[in-house]
Protein backbone atom coordinates (compact mmCIF):
# COMPACT_ATOMS: atom_id res chain seq x y z
CA UNK A 1 0.00 0.00 0.00
CA UNK A 2 1.44 3.70 -0.99
CA UNK A 3 0.26 6.83 0.48
CA UNK A 4 0.11 10.35 -0.85
CA UNK A 5 0.28 13.10 2.20
CA UNK A 6 -0.40 16.23 1.00
CA UNK A 7 -0.27 19.48 3.13
CA UNK A 8 -2.40 22.56 2.04
CA UNK A 9 -1.69 26.20 3.07
CA UNK A 10 -5.31 27.84 1.59
CA UNK A 11 -6.84 31.10 1.75
CA UNK A 12 -10.05 29.92 2.08
CA UNK A 13 -11.49 28.00 5.37
CA UNK A 14 -10.40 24.48 4.97
CA UNK A 15 -14.81 23.89 5.75
CA UNK A 16 -15.22 25.08 2.38
CA UNK A 17 -13.60 22.48 0.76
CA UNK A 18 -15.80 19.55 2.76
CA UNK A 19 -18.67 19.62 0.09
CA UNK A 20 -17.13 19.08 -3.13
CA UNK A 21 -14.36 16.73 -1.36
CA UNK A 22 -17.27 14.43 -0.62
CA UNK A 23 -19.58 15.35 -3.63
CA UNK A 24 -17.48 14.87 -6.49
CA UNK A 25 -13.18 14.43 -5.11
CA UNK A 26 -14.36 11.03 -3.47
CA UNK A 27 -16.31 9.39 -6.33
CA UNK A 28 -13.70 10.31 -8.78
CA UNK A 29 -10.81 8.48 -6.64
CA UNK A 30 -12.96 5.38 -5.97
CA UNK A 31 -13.56 5.23 -9.70
CA UNK A 32 -9.52 4.62 -10.31
CA UNK A 33 -7.93 1.49 -10.44
CA UNK A 34 -6.38 0.77 -7.33
CA UNK A 35 -7.73 3.69 -5.31
CA UNK A 36 -8.24 2.97 -1.44
CA UNK A 37 -9.24 5.53 0.49
CA UNK A 38 -8.96 9.31 1.23
CA UNK A 39 -9.19 11.75 3.96
CA UNK A 40 -9.40 15.31 4.40
CA UNK A 41 -8.41 16.35 7.76
CA UNK A 42 -8.27 20.09 9.11
CA UNK A 43 -5.32 21.48 10.85
CA UNK A 44 -6.52 24.76 11.56
CA UNK A 45 -8.86 27.03 10.14
CA UNK A 46 -6.85 27.87 7.29
CA UNK A 47 -4.65 24.81 6.61
CA UNK A 48 -5.60 20.74 5.51
CA UNK A 49 -3.42 17.47 5.10
CA UNK A 50 -5.16 15.07 2.56
CA UNK A 51 -4.27 11.59 2.78
CA UNK A 52 -4.42 9.08 0.25
CA UNK A 53 -4.27 5.23 -0.04
CA UNK A 54 -3.27 3.33 -2.77
CA UNK A 55 -2.46 -0.22 -3.48
CA UNK A 56 0.13 0.29 -5.55
CA UNK A 57 3.00 3.23 -6.05
CA UNK A 58 2.11 3.15 -9.83
CA UNK A 59 -1.61 3.35 -9.41
CA UNK A 60 -0.80 5.95 -7.13
CA UNK A 61 1.15 8.02 -9.73
CA UNK A 62 -1.50 7.15 -12.40
CA UNK A 63 -3.77 8.48 -10.07
CA UNK A 64 -1.99 11.90 -9.48
CA UNK A 65 -1.65 12.24 -13.38
CA UNK A 66 -5.29 12.47 -13.58
CA UNK A 67 -6.78 13.82 -10.11
CA UNK A 68 -3.92 16.45 -9.77
CA UNK A 69 -4.62 18.44 -13.20
CA UNK A 70 -8.39 17.65 -13.02
CA UNK A 71 -10.29 18.28 -10.05
CA UNK A 72 -7.16 19.26 -7.93
CA UNK A 73 -6.44 22.01 -10.07
CA UNK A 74 -10.15 23.63 -10.43
CA UNK A 75 -11.30 23.06 -6.69
CA UNK A 76 -8.03 23.36 -4.06
CA UNK A 77 -4.91 24.74 -6.58
CA UNK A 78 -6.94 28.21 -6.66
CA UNK A 79 -6.97 28.69 -2.93
CA UNK A 80 -3.70 27.55 -1.92
CA UNK A 81 -1.75 30.62 0.26
CA UNK A 82 1.68 28.61 -0.86
CA UNK A 83 3.01 25.64 -2.33
CA UNK A 84 2.14 22.58 -1.53
CA UNK A 85 4.20 19.91 0.44
CA UNK A 86 3.45 16.76 -1.03
CA UNK A 87 5.16 13.13 0.10
CA UNK A 88 4.69 9.32 -1.66
CA UNK A 89 5.55 6.77 0.33
CA UNK A 90 5.33 2.54 1.02
CA UNK A 91 3.02 2.08 4.40
CA UNK A 92 5.29 -0.21 6.44
CA UNK A 93 2.82 -0.47 9.30
CA UNK A 94 -0.66 -0.18 10.21
CA UNK A 95 -4.06 -2.05 11.86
Amino acid sequence: MYAVVNHLHLNIPVDQLRPGTVEEAIPLLASMPGFLDFYLVKVADDRATILLFWDSAANAENGAKTFGPTWFARNIAPYLAGPQERSVGEVLARR
